[in-house]
């Protein structure tokens, strides 16, 4: 389990796909490292390896994407509110590493923005459940 808010909410969101056939297709064997860095708080390394995911709480200089986005807007994209394309295209997100590789921004599309749409979507919040004992 992840050991800090970001990586745990991270963790939180791709758990609430991890049946999800479309989502396994995309990290199956990605093998690549993420910075994620969501201000004002701090970046966190997304490590695709295999069919597991992990996290660590540093910013990689090798990594193979970084993207940079405020929670304003990571949100704003999650609820729909904003295309997360124009959101590039107007340089409120900044992502570093795509090169001349274009399936590299689709894949990051369809594991971290659908991921987070998904779970915007769904008031129910199915993907945490809250141990009465702990209350």
């Amino acid at each position: 389990m992840p050991d800090d808010l970001i990586s745990l909410s991270l963790y939180n969101i791709f758990t609430y796909r991890k049946n999800d056939k479309k989502f396994i297709k995309h990290i199956r064997d990605w093998n690549k490292n993420i910075v994620l860095h969501i201000t004002p708080f701090y970046p966190i390394t997304v490590i695709f390896k295999g069919n597991n995911i992990s996290f660590e709480r540093k910013y990689h200089e090798d990594a193979d994407l970084k993207v940079k986005i405020d929670i304003q807007t990571m949100l704003d994209i999650a609820y729909g509110r904003l295309d997360p394309f124009n959101v590039l295209n107007e340089g409120k997100m900044e992502i570093e590493g795509l090169g001349e590789d274009s399936s590299m921004i689709v894949k990051f599309y369809n594991v971290f923005v659908d991921s987070m749409t998904m779970v915007a979507a769904d008031p129910n919040l199915k993907y945490y459940k809250l141990n009465k004992k702990t209350r």
